[in-house]
């Protein structure tokens, strides 16, 4: 007999047939079971994984034994003539068909009770209008409504329950150039989602993080901090496609609502839109938020093309890194070249444009003056074919603070935010507004809802790191390393900070070099990784990490007067800069040119809450040097407001962030009132609190202290510590070199080492 025949003669095929059917009937009332007791999904997950498993060991005992009167017996033991399969056959047709019976009973009765529970089921519909009232959404309205009733809880609890994350729907077609569909489904509902004030919508740049991802729902809706999640699928065929969209409760993993839209394939844009709306007033109804009025789209354009381009350019523009924004523009030039009205992809390239510019908090080596033409020229053609849209309002703020105007950056992102509150950008920027303006607390407080909306954004929590650091280390280390899977270039800098902030000098500079070695272009990177090297005192390695850091790391290792040159020369290129400014009124300074250093730091005075004080990136130095070059000029009057100022806003710094960096500080401000008592105490703190250069203890202002004990000992503290973080250095780079293939060591550097 073949194989076949005896898979027949043995009931193989017929147990498993028996086994399967049982097993869904089984699966099917559980599932009743399990909502009505709302027990978790890995019940029902844990169920079916054991009957699949079960399925193998069941026809291997169909094959090995057989059911006889005498009970079960292996089948070789059963004698030629005695055996009763065909009986047994008998029985399990019987139990088959009483189990198929069974199983149609209960489609039947479910099919007519009452809905209890939401549907998973999807409804095609053809029209927006019936979309909206749908007996599924109608089920959902039900249901929330009862949960409102049944909610005690605060008014911050109600908030978190109406809160929805919208992940990128899924492509289940089989041309892949259908990707920009289903991206652009996604995009439009999460924009026209934000501007529902009731609703929290997650940040695209946060919930598009998990593009291809399967971990759980419920995990992706922790991390994502929200508890409903929206997701779907595109698929076409031919000139028809069929986009279902479903929501989700992140906690019990229950489907709450799902449509499907089936359409003709002839605008793809209008059938986004269409679609977009239909689902926003569709779910501000389910979840009971009571906005009037309908959402309003977010873009137009009619080249599919050009639509691709821009979400390429922007999706690379917020990588940062020097790298990736300057492919993003170039994807965002050509977007504007396929559709020349396209007025998003203007303003997104006039953002690409201004992290570009050659300052210490961007990325390029753009001239203030190129930026203010190249994308002041976008916005102005962004705004002509569109006045009021949220990138726009971005771009200008951008701008704004680009050209050292953070109040008019702050009102430009605020009216950003007016219209899309989750946007992560206007977002970052109005945090960074706040925070030139000297409003710290508030923009402390910006950051954390910023962080909220927007978890997963990498320049979010870039900049996140810089102070949590130092008031969060751990929390700053467990961000750092989240950026490593998807953005190692920012992860490196990002750790690389909170090494500084521990000390941890070899720890950073490792970090530092392997963010270097990934993109040696990046202004911002590479200004850090001189710093450190200058710092320890390897000034030719910091001279050549790039052209740009030059003037910097020959002002910080005391070669003034080459800073002085450097410095002039940059600023011929880009006289608005005030980076340059600050930088030139120190180098004079150190030179003890005075009234030279006070006219040309008076130029590059900034408004802030306090009062004016000296533009600078990299914290409030250049006002206590601008104080001490008045008081030494004489203009006692002049430097006892401006050192006001100074004093008011260190004192705002101090309400949040305590580290060594501000004992210094506060060291200086004490100097300069004439109170010797403070001015030491605060040194010791800082020394206490980890300072290690020794070089910030020869600052000008400091100089009436030299003759101080307190200060011999503190420089002998520090020269030690200074050599023991350079010992470490040497031996990273010279024996342990983390990017050998990349960048190595100056010979004279390790030298005798």
């Amino acid at each position: 007999m073949s194989f076949f025949g005896e898979l027949h003669r043995r009931n193989v095929v017929r147990m498993g047939v028996a086994y399967t059917v049982t097993a869904w009937l089984l699966l099917q009332v559980t599932d009743v079971v399990m909502q009505n007791i709302e027990a978790p999904p890995w019940v029902m997950q844990a169920l079916l994984y054991l009957l699949l498993v079960g399925l193998i060991p069941t026809l291997l005992f169909a094959w090995v034994f057989e059911l006889t009167p005498d009970g079960i017996k292996r089948e070789s033991e059963i004698t030629e003539g005695t055996s009763v399969v065909h009986q047994t056959r008998r029985k399990l047709d019987t139990l088959i068909i009483l189990v198929l019976v069974a199983a149609v009973a209960y489609l039947f009765w479910n099919g007519k009770r009452p809905d209890q529970s939401p549907s998973d089921e999807s409804t095609v519909v053809e029209s927006v209008e019936a979309e909206t009232d749908s007996p599924g959404m109608a089920r959902l309205r039900e249901q929330l409504a009862a949960a409102d009733k049944n909610n005690t809880g605060s008014t911050a609890t109600d908030a978190a329950n109406k809160s929805v994350a919208v992940l990128p729907f899924v492509n289940l077609s089989s041309d892949p150039e259908q990707e920009y569909f289903s991206d652009g489904i996604s995009e439009e509902l999460l924009n026209v989602l934000a501007q529902i004030p009731a609703l929290r919508v997650a940040a695209r740049t946060s919930s598009f993080q998990f593009k291809g991802d399967n971990r759980d729902i419920s995990e992706i809706a922790e991390v994502l901090k929200v508890n409903h999640v929206l997701e779907g699928s595109v698929r076409k065929a031919g000139t028809r496609l069929r986009i279902t969209a479903q929501l989700i409760e992140a906690q019990s993993g229950y489907h709450l609502w799902s449509e499907t839209y089936d359409r003709e394939l002839e605008d793809v844009f209008a059938i986004q839109d269409e679609i977009s709306l239909a689902i926003a007033e569709a779910l501000k109804a389910e979840l009971a938020l009571n906005e009037d009025g309908r959402a309003v789209l977010s873009r137009e354009t009619a080249n599919t093309p050009a639509y691709e381009a821009y979400l390429k350019g922007r999706g690379l523009v917020n990588q940062r890194g020097n790298q990736a924004i300057t492919a993003g523009v170039r994807e965002l030039e050509r977007s504007v070249r396929l559709d020349a009205n396209f007025a998003p992809a203007r303003a997104q390239l006039a953002i690409g444009i201004t992290l570009l510019q050659s300052s210490a908090g961007t990325y390029g080596d753009l001239s203030p003056e190129e930026v203010t033409q190249r994308a002041g020229a976008q916005i102005e053609a962004a705004a002509a074919l569109d006045d009021d849209f949220a990138e726009l309002w971005a771009a200008r703020s951008m701008l704004a603070l680009a050209q050292y105007d953070a109040e008019q950056a702050l009102e430009y992102a605020d009216k950003a935010l007016a219209i899309r509150p989750n946007y992560a950008d206007a977002l970052t920027w109005r945090v960074n507004a706040l925070g030139d303006l000297g409003r710290y607390t508030d923009a402390f407080a910006a950051r954390e809802e910023m962080l909220e909306l927007d978890p997963l954004s990498v320049v979010g929590r870039l900049n996140a790191i810089t102070t949590l650091s130092y008031t969060e280390p751990e929390r700053a280390a467990v961000m750092a390393q989240s950026l490593a899977a998807q953005f190692p270039w920012a992860s490196h800098i990002a750790q690389a900070r909170v090494y500084r902030a521990k000390r941890e000098i070899d720890l950073a500079l490792e970090e530092f070099l392997r963010a270097y070695v990934l993109d040696t272009s990046d202004l911002f990177g590479n200004l850090l990784l001189s710093f450190v090297f200058a710092e320890l005192g390897f000034v030719d390695e910091g001279l050549r990490v790039a052209r740009e850091v030059e003037p910097w790391v020959l002002l910080q290792t005391g070669l003034f007067d080459e800073a002085e040159r450097s410095l002039r020369a940059e600023l011929e290129q880009r006289p608005t800069d005030l980076d340059l400014m600050g930088g030139l009124g120190s180098a004079l300074y150190y030179q003890e040119r005075y009234q030279e250093a006070v006219d040309t730091w008076r130029r590059a005075l900034v408004p802030s809450v306090f009062g004016e004080i000296v533009y600078s990136w990299g914290g409030n130095l250049p006002t206590a040097q601008f104080v001490h070059s008045l008081q030494q000029s004489g203009e006692n009057d002049a430097a006892e407001h401006y050192l006001d100022a100074l004093d008011a806003h260190e004192r705002a710094i101090g309400e949040l962030l305590q580290n060594s960096d501000w004992f210094w500080g506060q060291a200086l401000i004490a100097t300069m009132r004439n109170d010797r008592e403070a001015a030491i105490a605060n040194l010791q703190r800082a020394v206490s609190e980890g300072l290690a250069d020794p070089v910030l203890l020869d600052e000008p202002i400091l100089s009436e202290l030299a003759d101080e004990p307190a200060i011999r000992v503190m420089r002998e503290t520090l020269v030690t510590r200074n050599a023991e973080n350079r010992e470490k250095a040497l031996v990273l780079i010279c024996t342990k070199n983390p990017v050998p293939d990349d960048w190595r060591p100056l010979e004279a550097t390790c030298e005798g080492f």
